[in-house]
């Protein structure tokens, strides 16, 4: 069975974020995230649509409406959230967020606080109005109450409330509620601090007041249900891309993102907007003129239209579409009036100053995008949308308005910059007449085949004709195809050698790839065409296309040529989701006969600790009373318990706090301390939210600052200390020493391991059980390293990377229409620019930058 996981990651940004520095060594978080979003916020006035501005008093819970129930929501979660795979685990996330930007377009909100916090939840806050807390008559409950427990509670569907809003169908928070195992909304309004708790979407804690408040704003906290989800695991690069996409579309705004799991934070805040944007999005081109930006308002329709574009040598178009903040991804007539526009105000440009000779090809709307990097960003009071999706903008007075400005702003530009028109101009005429040398190109090369008519001289086929079924596997070098050729399923699997490194399509047009062989090769064995004239994806004549290469420096290099082939020209196939790359193990495990794989370190110690447990059991010896003995399946639960605790301890110890001296100092009461606070170089533990309040309201009066810090790891050790006691333990155990005695022995240990038809293993303590276990389980067993292809004979290679039973497969996914659409194909395309581009110092930035997050390179 293939496991599927996904490519390509992106890295930490360079420009725009912050990163945590060093530890400084006093525990305490030094980000410049933290640093100004955790203190008092600064005076930063975001640039938002006038229109929309209201005041405090206009947001009460006179706004609040009740449309319909939600008891169904558990039962039928993909209904709102779209799956409950990483996609719908993330959409949460953006539910919540996506309220707090309605705050900062109702002008209200300056500053935004996500955090993903050790035990697995996440806290987004805002400093908005706060959700009103008066009692709704008609239902007795509060209004905060009503828009986290009801299906269709809040006030955007009251048309004074927000003048523009994402969210449209009024579901978010309440569903976000709904599927979270507990979920925690702090308020802070009217001068008072009110908390409302709820499990499963069920209120647990009814609304209280717990102090007074300096400053409006809202916190909800939630960790995901994973009775629903099926990973709960947050992935730190998605939701990051989407909150500095959401901060390049309301300039001004601070929105700070920290992992308490890895000790990162980084701030997305952009005061020129759309225009830094199209600059994000060109790293690693070459531009052709500076960023052209046009707004336009119409207050009575109200009608806000901003554009940023900017041209570039490359040979791709990169346009954006937003309306209300929401990526559109399939378009719409926002994105439709903006290519009419702007194909007629450049041919109107050229004929008017005779840029375009006679004998010149007239530049198609495709020509005069070529090149194009666009942001188009629209604010629709009532929008219409296909669906629940929102993915295509459906308003004709939009169209109509984004034309009409783009005909006349973009003409008035051009007029006005004829040294720039000239440019874009020529850049289209080169685009007509690559397009040409392109379909003359193809022409020919249909004459040889290349449309699937012929077959590629080097394939080696398969039986089947069946395409669901079948496989193409492109492998580096003819020793290695030679390889696979000789164990392959010859009736379902495909071979294509290709030999050296194919050409770097980033640098090059259309007609120059079709004159590359290996790529002539490799469209001759997939039989779909290429060029938006030629592709059919139907013509494709194989279910799944395996890129095989080494793991080498060459392989890499080679692995990344083709995925820059297939993003840039046969898309369609990574969007239909038939790109793969092949996984060879890592480790081989040999005993005698007996041969497994581990693909990496985390399935090694898996492995191992499975091994272990098989008939092993604990016996836990306490002075004084009779030994207790753990069969296998109680060392198996008490095991994954100690490993959930070391997560935690790791995450302490990347704040700078020490893990043993933080519960032996700390652990007061069965409680955890739950917030951290610094005062003028002072560290101060709070064991509740009502704590923090009352000392921060009295640092407050004195004019003092205080800097938060939320110890979500914390929660989640309370919770494994507690089920320590099901396994007659505590936490003490986990920081057991052996004295050495007199003697020149060790006291005898609590803890030994015993397996069957071994010799036991005596534990210094309860945290030594992981890797106790794994001992015992690597007995017998030779571990070897793998560093690629190469070193694997015929037989490891299928047993290993082509049999369907055991290999592991990464499925290429580029979001737009993917099985996890949250994949960045911004970021995508940015990072093949600077990687593959020509901009050699960008290129040198990004790998230094990142450099230290690579593993197991080969050098």
């Amino acid at each position: 069975m293939d496991r599927e996981a996904t490519v390509p990651d992106d890295g930490p940004e360079e420009g725009q974020t912050d990163t945590l520095p060093p530890d400084r060594g006093d525990g305490q978080d030094h980000s410049p995230a933290a640093d100004q979003l955790l203190r008092k916020a600064p005076e930063l006035q975001p640039t938002v649509p006038s229109p929309a501005s209201r005041s405090a008093s206009e947001y009460t819970e006179q706004q609040v409406q009740v449309l319909e129930d939600i008891e169904h929501v558990r039962a039928r979660p993909s209904m709102y959230i779209g799956d409950t795979t990483a996609r719908g685990l993330h959409h949460l996330v953006y539910e919540v967020v996506d309220n707090a930007i309605d705050e900062a377009m109702a002008g209200t909100c300056r500053n935004i606080i996500v955090i993903i916090k050790a035990d697995g939840s996440v806290s987004v806050e805002d400093d908005g109005r706060g959700i009103p807390v008066g009692i709704k008559e008609e239902y007795g409950l509060p209004a905060i109450e009503l828009c986290l427990t009801v299906l269709g509670a809040g006030a955007k569907f009251v048309r004074d409330s927000y003048k523009v809003s994402g969210g449209l169908h009024g579901v978010g928070v309440s569903v976000v509620n709904a599927l979270s195992e507990w979920c925690e909304v702090t308020t802070r309004r009217d001068g008072q601090v009110w908390v409302i708790g709820f499990e499963r979407g069920k209120t647990v804690r009814p609304l209280e007041a717990i102090g007074q408040a300096t400053t409006p704003g809202t916190r909800v906290e939630f960790k995901p249900d994973a009775d629903v989800f099926s990973d709960t695991s947050f992935q730190t690069s998605i939701i990051a891309s989407r909150l500095r996409e959401l901060a390049y579309l309301n300039p001004g705004l601070a929105i700070a993102l920290r992992d308490e799991r890895a000790g990162t934070a980084e701030t997305f805040q952009f005061q020129e907007g759309l225009k830094q944007f199209v600059e994000h999005l060109n790293e690693g081109k070459e531009p052709l003129h500076p960023v052209v930006h046009i707004r336009r308002e119409d207050q009575s329709q109200r009608l806000i239209c901003e554009v940023a574009f900017q041209y570039t040598d490359s040979y791709t178009e990169n346009t954006l579409a937003f309306a209300n903040n929401i990526n559109t991804h399939e378009g719409g007539t926002h994105l439709t009036g903006f290519r009419g526009a702007l194909t007629r105000a450049v041919n109107s440009c050229a004929k008017k100053n005779d840029l375009i000779k006679p004998s010149d090809p007239l530049p198609t709307g495709e020509d005069i995008r070529e090149g194009l990097t666009a942001v188009i960003s629209v604010m629709v009071p009532e929008p219409q949308f296909e669906g629940q999706t929102k993915t295509k903008l459906g308003n004709s007075e939009v169209g109509t308005f984004v034309e009409s400005t783009l005909n006349e702003l973009l003409s008035n530009y051009l007029e006005e910059n004829p040294a720039i028109a000239k440019r874009i101009v020529a850049k289209a005429v080169q685009a007509a007449e690559a397009r040409e040398a392109a379909r003359k190109a193809r022409e020919t090369a249909r004459k040889s085949a290349l449309s699937g008519a012929g077959m590629s001289r080097k394939l080696v086929d398969c039986s089947s004709r069946e395409m669901d079924e079948t496989e193409l596997f492109i492998v580096e070098g003819d020793s290695a195809a030679g390889s696979a050729k000789g164990h392959r399923d010859a009736e379902t699997q495909a071979i294509l050698p290709i030999r050296g490194k194919i050409l770097n399509v980033e640098k090059a047009r259309l007609h120059k790839v079709l004159s590359h062989e290996e790529i002539i090769e490799i469209i001759k064995a997939l039989g779909t065409g290429i060029g938006s004239e030629d592709f059919d994806l139907a013509k494709l004549r194989y279910g799944r296309v395996i890129l095989m290469t080494d793991a080498d420096v060459d392989g890499s290099h080679i692995r990344t040529l083709l995925l820059t082939f297939f993003f840039r020209h046969l898309r369609p196939l990574i969007d239909a989701g038939r790109i793969y790359i092949a996984q060879p193990p890592l480790y081989e495990l040999r005993k005698g006969k007996r041969v497994e794989y581990a693909l990496d370190d985390s399935r090694l110690n898996e492995r191992l600790s499975r091994l272990g447990l098989e008939g092993t059991k604990l016996e836990v010896r306490r002075p004084g009373s009779p030994a207790q003995v753990h069969d296998s399946p109680t060392l198996a639960g008490l095991l994954k318990l100690v490993e959930r605790i070391e997560l935690q301890a790791r995450i302490l110890g990347r704040r700078g706090i020490e893990f043993r001296g933080f519960v032996e100092e700390r652990y007061v009461g069965g409680r955890l301390p739950v917030v951290r606070a610094l005062l003028d170089g002072r560290e101060e533990y709070f064991y509740s939210e009502q704590e923090f309040e009352d000392f921060r309201r009295q640092a407050a009066a004195s004019g003092a600052s205080v800097a938060r810090n939320e110890l979500g790891e914390a929660r989640e050790l309370q919770r494994c200390f507690a089920e320590l006691a099901d396994f007659a333990c505590t936490e003490s155990d986990l920081f057991l020493k052996r004295e050495e005695l007199i003697t020149g022995e060790l006291s005898p240990a609590a803890f030994v391991l015993l397996p069957a038809g071994s010799d036991p293993i005596e534990l210094d303590n309860l945290a030594g059980l992981p890797a106790g276990v794994r001992e015992i389980g690597a007995r017998g067993w030779e571990i070897k390293r793998f560093k690629g292809l190469g070193e694997m004979n015929k037989e490891q290679l299928w047993e290993t990377t082509m049999d369907p039973a055991n290999r592991v497969l990464r499925k290429v996914i580029v979001g737009e229409g993917g099985e996890l659409e949250d994949i960045d194909v911004v970021e995508t395309d940015r990072i093949f620019s600077i990687l593959m581009g020509d901009d050699v110092e960008r290129r040198r930035e990004f790998i230094e930058t990142n450099a230290i997050h690579v593993k197991n390179l080969d050098v």
